[in-house]
């Protein structure tokens, strides 16, 4: 795969959120990059060639749903994250398995993490 061995880009406009999920992955281990909204996103992912995103739905300037549609496939693993009733709806169009609702335990993230990263 193209992306492995990239970091994991955390999308969230929340800041707190961002730094509590970088912060616990990369205790973890991994490498993280985070982006406050899509556009972000965008830069972020074609500068970093990330091998796994967090994604929130619900985020200004370019959504969740409209990021994934413009990264098209393929893609590496995505995590949605988000409050939104839309979650499974978005993540069955988008064909993703794993989503996680707000609020979350961080356990979910690090094994969701190591499902996809080792």
């Amino acid at each position: 795969m193209a992306y492995e061995g990239g970091p994991i880009l955390v999308i969230d406009d929340d800041p707190d959120l961002c730094e509590i999920l970088k912060r616990t992955l990369v205790h973890a281990g991994y490498q993280v990059v985070t982006a406050s909204d899509g556009m972000r996103a965008i830069r972020a992912f074609e500068l970093n060639r990330p091998a796994m995103l967090f994604v929130d739905l619900m985020m200004p300037h370019l959504d969740g749903e409209e990021l994934l549609r413009v990264l098209g496939t393929p893609r590496p693993p995505v995590v949605l994250i988000t409050a939104s009733v839309r979650r499974e709806e978005v993540a069955e169009k988008f064909q993703i398995p794993d989503t996680l609702e707000k609020p979350f335990d961080i356990e979910e993230v690090k094994a969701l993490a190591k499902k996809y990263l080792g």
